[in-house]
């Protein structure tokens, strides 16, 4: 049997080595810190794992979890207690995301882990064979192994059958799966099974059965995040992005140390044109990936990039997230690698910035440097840092230079359709064909329902079209056009503030001798006039 302890206090350590002595645990190793854990946890499997949450400086005890779960290494199914003096709602719910086999609350008494220890141990003894055989892959075998100890009326039977779901559900072998949870909820109201039938629900593509298993979930548990994890990808399955970000909004006000769900909402909140929630949550997203493995530099990129977008529809909301947004974008290459493109792109992204902090000569600088660093660059690779490169541009206001680098790329990429739809994110028409077969698409099945006087479903369908095509007018004007007309059957302050976000969006890339700008100034002139006729009828 091989330990180890994981705490930045000393004597912390040596207690909690005497007790492991204590009950026959010889072999005992100790850390001081998350990432030298990490490192014996590299070098050599461990049986057991005891890690205090509060490591100080560094990754933190659920970071180390987080790791050890998600990572291929030796001690990926280690047996691994938390321990923490902190009693927290958010630090505990965040440390069972990753399910640790205990959780302990100090301080410790060696009763108490001597008896929690007994059962981990009797438990993983009497489960050897079965979590053998489903590491290695051998599903059938797990699945005979767990029959025979459900037979033999095991203790474990609860876990025999936990397992048993998860195997029926990777053979897609849904009638087993359905019949296994069922079995077992007519016994026992166990959250673990309710969960299951909602992931067999999913798979079946049952969806209303799926959503009536969540919805029981939650009512006995609203503290159940993997039922909110479960709702989201329901609402994915629906294309349904307004609910997604509503329940992303949820998991994450109740669980705020989660960083999965903090990329997530920021990411879909982005894609909803809710830019102030969407920079926030990405802000939280980058503090919570100081010390995370789920860090990534498109967070970092898409949180610079949510809070310039912010910044052009108002300004003070976006004033409080400038500092950190800049310092995001400059600690891009420290974090994740130097080289030229990711150099550009932290220069072309701290340029922009900077104009919304009002330094124009720091901007200037930035981008004279980016356009130094990336030359005449025209390999692949290089297109999202020159699309970057348009955007900066355009916002220092030099239009003349943003629209010709724009066409440079657009001939250079004239005859590869997979970079033109990349392209397309610029442009106000599509250039590529695909992109261009979705807008007619859209425009068809959107202006379907609008005839139908179905204007969420419309709003809906020109909503999906400009998560990829920002800047197509004609789409962003179908959408609004939408908005404004389910306004009219009845005036709600959320719905308005979304409209006139969208008409701010509209003014900064439409111009006087747009084809549609007639059409633009109309639909403004029909919503300001809802606008006053809803504040009179109120005043």
């Amino acid at each position: 049997m091989h330990a180890l302890i994981i705490d930045d206090f000393e004597n912390f350590r040596s207690t909690l080595y005497k007790m492991l002595m204590d009950l026959g645990i010889g072999n005992v190793d100790s850390a001081a810190s998350g990432e030298e854990a990490l490192r014996y946890c590299k070098a050599r499997c461990y049986d057991l794992i005891l890690c205090d949450n509060n490591l100080g400086k560094g990754k933190s005890g659920q970071q180390v979890l987080e790791e050890l779960r998600s990572t291929d290494n030796p001690c990926a199914d280690s047996l691994f207690i938390l321990v923490s003096a902190e009693s927290s709602k958010s630090i505990i719910m965040a440390a069972y995301d990753y399910e640790p086999d205990a959780y302990l609350a100090k301080p410790i008494t060696p009763k108490a882990l001597d008896q929690r220890l007994n059962r981990l141990f009797e438990q993983r003894l009497e489960l050897k064979e079965v979590l053998a055989a489903q590491k290695a892959g051998e599903d059938e075998q797990a699945i005979t192994l767990c029959n025979k100890l459900i037979a033999q009326g095991s203790r474990y039977t609860n876990s025999c059958q936990k397992i048993l779901g998860q195997l029926y559900l990777q053979q897609h072998n849904l009638s087993a799966a359905e019949e296994l949870y069922r079995t077992v909820l007519d016994n026992r109201e166990l959250e673990w099974a309710q969960l299951g039938m909602v992931k067999t629900k999913l798979a079946q593509q049952d969806l209303l059965g799926a959503q009536q298993w969540l919805e029981n979930i939650l009512q006995s548990n609203p503290l159940c995040m993997k039922a909110y994890d479960l709702q989201a990808e329901l609402f994915k399955l629906q294309h349904n992005t307004e609910g997604l970000q509503d329940i992303l909004q949820k998991a994450t006000d109740l669980s705020p140390l989660s960083i999965l769900r903090q990329q997530e909402l920021g990411v879909v909140a982005q894609q909803n044109n809710d830019l102030l929630t969407a920079a926030n949550a990405l802000k939280r997203a980058v503090k919570l990936g100081e010390h995370s493995c789920f860090d990534k530099s498109d967070v970092h990129s898409l949180f610079a990039q949510a809070t310039i977008d912010l910044f052009s529809m108002d300004k003070e909301l976006a004033k409080p997230l400038i500092r950190d947004a800049i310092a995001s974008a400059n600690n891009l290459e420290d974090k994740f690698g130097k080289n030229n493109l990711r150099k550009a792109q932290s220069l072309l992204l701290e340029s922009q910035l900077q104009i919304c902090a009002g330094d124009q000569r720091r901007a200037q600088d930035a981008l004279v440097n980016a356009q130094s660093v990336l030359g005449n660059t025209k390999d692949d690779s290089a297109l999202p840092v020159q699309i970057e490169m348009v955007r900066a541009l355009r916002l220092l206001g030099r239009n003349n230079d943003a629209q010709k680098c724009l066409a440079d790329l657009l001939e250079h990429y004239a005859a590869d359709e997979q970079q033109l739809q990349k392209l397309d994110v610029l442009l106000d028409e599509p250039r590529s064909e695909k992109n261009k077969l979705m807008v007619a698409e859209i425009n068809k099945k959107g202006i379907a329902h609008y005839n139908a006087k179905d204007f969420s479903a419309a709003a809906d369908a020109f909503k999906i079209a400009l998560q990829k095509l920002p800047n197509h007018v004609g789409l962003r004007l179908n959408y609004v056009q939408a908005l404004i007309d389910k306004l009219k059957t009845q005036f709600n302050p959320a719905l308005s503030e979304r409209i006139q976000q969208t008409f701010t969006k509209t003014s900064a890339i439409i111009s006087p001798q747009h084809p549609q700008f007639q059409r633009y100034r109309q639909l403004n002139d029909v919503y300001n006039s809802l606008v006053r006729a809803f504040e009179k009828q109120r005043g």
